[in-house]
């Protein structure tokens, strides 16, 4: 997607050649899967490996979900409350926060959304595959978010963008749900290629037989990758696909 959050029509275009040479295009991200809507929409790609790995679809159906634990959340939201930090709880169908603040007007606004509806007790009432921890990347939000990782081993943290941490099981990564999607016979030999730019690309890009880092990929995303395209604006899907013979 481009900076306004729409797929370029090279990658549509892309999208169209590699589903008409059989491979089979999965959107793999940290979004939800109520999310992406729209994006489904556009490309006609419905395997989907979403919230970081925590909940994975097959051709439109739902293979695997990993809700995180009811002791588990108790503790985390009461931790925050007591830090009044936000969070946001989300699963497959929607999301609701604790409360609102300057860090979830910024992130929704960022993603192009509406604030979510608040709801405190979410939790208790709905399962959550995924929280974002509204610690901003700043001095004092990167100490208070090393706080909840050492105090938290049970879950996985991942910042993926300037206001919040995304949270989800410990164990649970974008290569998981790879590995859910391989472990099906049909897939059994096939290679995998990734393509990331962000911290949580990485266990994804080290598990893909092939891992493309995307030209504009964080230094370390880059580091661990087997090769790296142009920007994801410049072309760099089209670029690394031809590159591997795959359109």
């Amino acid at each position: 997607m481009n900076q306004d959050k729409q797929v370029p029509k090279e990658n549509l275009d892309a999208i169209k050649r590699m589903q008409d040479e059989d491979v089979l295009p999965v959107i793999c991200t940290g979004r939800n899967r109520w999310e992406l809507d729209d994006l489904v929409a556009q490309t006609g790609i419905d395997t989907l490996i979403c919230g970081n790995g925590a909940d994975v679809f097959y051709k439109g159906r739902h293979l695997y979900q990993s809700p995180v634990g009811a002791p588990q959340l108790a503790r985390f939201v009461t931790q925050a409350d007591k830090d009044n930090v936000a969070i946001s709880f989300y699963n497959d169908q929607h999301v609701a926060a604790t409360h609102h603040d300057a860090n979830i007007e910024g992130n929704y606004k960022l993603v192009h959304q509406a604030n979510p509806t608040v709801d405190h007790d979410f939790y208790l009432h709905e399962p959550t595959v995924m929280m974002l921890l509204f610690t901003p990347n700043t001095d004092k939000g990167r100490e208070v978010g090393a706080q909840y990782v050492a105090a938290f081993p049970e879950l996985a943290f991942f910042r993926n963008g300037p206001f919040a941490l995304d949270v989800v099981n410990a164990g649970i990564n974008k290569a998981t749900g790879i590995d859910i999607l391989t472990d099906r016979p049909e897939f059994a030999r096939i290679p995998t290629y990734a393509f990331g730019d962000g911290n949580n690309d990485i266990p994804m890009l080290k598990r893909a037989t092939v891992g493309v880092a995307m030209g504009n990929a964080l230094p370390q995303v880059a580091a661990i990758a087997d090769y790296q395209t142009t920007d994801y604006q410049q072309g760099g899907i089209v670029d690394a696909l031809t590159h591997f013979n795959l359109i």
